[in-house]
C-alpha cells in the first residue's frame, strides 16, 4: 500500500515500490516471483524421493524382512535411504534407478555365492553354489525371491519366499505374465537363527538379472 506524505507516494502500488533514497524520490518494480524456486540437484533429489519411494512400497513386505533390526525408525526409510545414496545413474532425462545396485537385504549369514539365472520360455531357473559339508551346511538357510516390473502406477512385484533351502542348490520359477522387463534378486532366510528382529536372520540380496 501506497501513502502520500505530501511528497508524493511511498510504498508500493502494485507492481511498483516508491521510496526514498538519498533525498530524492524514486521508485521500482517488484521482483518476479518464482514459484518454488529449485536448483538442478533439488529437482534430482525429489526424484529420487519418488522414485525409490514407489519402489520400497511395491517391495516392502520383503524389505520388512530384509532390513530387520534397522538402524532408523523403520525398515521402508532405510531401504530408500540406501537407494537414494547409491542406486540413482544421473541422465539428461533425470535420475534412473539401477536394479543392479538395488540391495533389497542385508544381514550377517552368508549371501548367495556363483549365483545366476537362466530364461526358458515360461520359467527363470536360478541356481547358486551348494554349500561344501565343514565349510557352511546350515540346512535351513531359505532361498527368498523378489521381483519387480516398473509396470502400472505403483510398479508390479512378485514376492516368493521359501523357494527353496540352500542346499538344494537350484530352484525353478514360472515367470509371470508382464510388459516390461522383470528384475529378480535373492536372498536367504532363516528364521530359527535368533529371537525377534535380527540380522543373524538374513543374507545381503544378490541381484540375479533381468527378464525381458
Amino acid at each position: 500500500m501506497a501513502i502520500d506524505k505530501g511528497n508524493g507516494p511511498e510504498g508500493s502500488m502494485g507492481n511498483i515500490v516508491h521510496y526514498m533514497l538519498k533525498g530524492k524520490k524514486v521508485m521500482r518494480l517488484k521482483p518476479a516471483h518464482m514459484t518454488n524456486p529449485q536448483s538442478t540437484g533439488q529437482t534430482n533429489h525429489r526424484t529420487k524421493l519418488i522414485l525409490s519411494s514407489r519402489f520400497v512400497k511395491a517391495m516392502n513386505n520383503f524389505i520388512k524382512i530384509g532390513y530387520q533390526a534397522t538402524s532408523l525408525d523403520y525398515p521402508s526409510n532405510e531401504a530408500r535411504q540406501h537407494l537414494i545414496k547409491n542406486c540413482f545413474a544421473i541422465t539428461e532425462a533425470g535420475p534412473i534407478l539401477e536394479y543392479h545396485t538395488v540391495v533389497l537385504s542385508r544381514g550377517e549369514i552368508r549371501k548367495p555365492e556363483d549365483s545366476g539365472m537362466s530364461i526358458n520360455d515360461t520359467s527363470a531357473n536360478v541356481s547358486w553354489k551348494k554349500p561344501v559339508p565343514g565349510d557352511y551346511n546350515d540346512g535351513s538357510d531359505r532361498v527368498m525371491i523378489a521381483m519387480f516390473s516398473d509396470e502400472g502406477e505403483h510398479g508390479t512385484s512378485w514376492l516368493l519366499s521359501n523357494v527353496a533351502l540352500r542346499l538344494d542348490g537350484n530352484a525353478t520359477l514360472q515367470i509371470p505374465v508382464h510388459a516390461k522387463p522383470i528384475h529378480v534378486w535373492m536372498f536367504f532366510h532363516n528364521a530359527d537363527k535368533a529371537v525377534g528382529e535380527s540380522r543373524k536372520k538374513v543374507s545381503d540380496s544378490v541381484y540375479l538379472g533381468e527378464i525381458e
